[in-house]
């Protein structure tokens, strides 16, 4: 039996490589900087020059670790957060795209954001992305609920007909904004085998067979009424007489 995958999670090696590009074109020239005033302060020893190139390498040394360790830290939170947040659902009766949306302090507590959409299967017209021009992106026609909480509102379980249940029950029927069309833009990395799950999933739920309406008599056996008695126990003994005048 052929399964497809149904829970992706975000990509989140394009952080690493954009630390990886901002440090380099950064440090880079700070190193090239530090060498050219090495160099100058070898050959102008014990001058005024010197002195002032000194103070331009140290001046360099410390804005690169300065910038060093800011884009680390928040480079390496927004890798940490999308790790968390950031995914993508299929359920048995739709899809859920989740992600994260920034955050902030409230009262001394931190408050996560997402944005969280909801695509029912009954509702989706369809399914297409760009191979060349954009592989990592992929659009979601169809109504679909979009929902833009803190994070611990927006928990949710499967019920036992497979449809979507929101732990904080009133995100049920309210709390969300309708929209007819979801583009998930760069989180998944190439959006290839997101498609091809999709569809593959789609095409089960409009496979489905429909269920029967429930019927109590298939588990509940009708009462058998019970046989009319006399006070008279000769009159319920059995009799072979054929005298009937």
């Amino acid at each position: 039996m052929r399964i497809e995958k149904y829970y992706f999670h975000a990509d989140v090696q394009k952080y690493s490589d954009r630390l990886r590009h901002m440090l380099i074109v950064v440090i880079a020239p700070i190193l090239a900087v530090c060498v050219f005033s090495t160099v100058n302060i070898v050959l102008n020893f014990g001058s005024d020059f010197s002195k002032l190139l000194m103070i331009v390498i140290a001046g360099s040394v410390f804005f690169g670790m300065v910038f060093t360790f800011v884009a680390t830290y928040f480079i390496d939170k927004r890798r940490r957060r999308h790790s968390r947040y950031t995914f993508f659902d299929i359920l048995p009766c739709g899809m859920v795209f989740s992600e994260y949306a920034g955050e902030f302090t409230r009262y001394g507590e931190r408050i996560i954001m997402r944005r969280l959409y909801y695509i029912p299967f009954d509702k989706l017209e369809s399914v297409s992305r760009d191979p060349k021009t954009a592989p990592h992106n992929i659009i979601f026609k169809g109504a679909a609920h979009r929902y833009y909480l803190e994070t611990e509102r927006l928990g949710y379980h499967i019920d036992e007909e497979g449809r979507i249940e929101f732990d904080t029950s009133i995100l049920n029927g309210a709390y969300y904004d309708e929209i007819s069309t979801v583009t998930v833009k760069n989180r998944f990395g190439n959006t290839k085998r997101l498609e091809k799950s999709v569809l593959f999933y789609w095409e089960e739920f409009k496979n489905m067979p429909e269920k029967k309406p429930f019927d109590i008599s298939q588990y509940v056996t009708a009462r058998r009424k019970s046989k009319p008695k006399t006070s008279n126990p000769a009159l319920e003994a059995p009799s072979f007489s054929r005298n009937w005048k």
